[in-house]
């Protein structure tokens, strides 16, 4: 198993990470999931990002 820590949170976090949660899952799988999709929402803005820089490089569909 991994080595733990202990982190220092509020109540008000701690109470908020359980609603995020599912049944059964721990606070380092809450975490993990949130870090996901943290991660996921990165990569759409920087998709955007991309996509709006270079919109003169891309061809509508109708014109193929």
């Amino acid at each position: 198993m991994a080595e733990t820590t202990t982190i220092q949170i509020t109540k008000q976090t701690r109470d908020q990470l359980r609603a995020i949660g599912s049944m059964g899952d721990d606070y380092n799988t809450v975490i993990e999931k949130l870090i996901i999709e943290h991660n996921r929402n990165r990569l759409v803005e920087y998709g955007q990002k991309v996509v709006n820089e270079n919109k003169e490089k891309f061809v509508s569909v109708d014109e193929l």
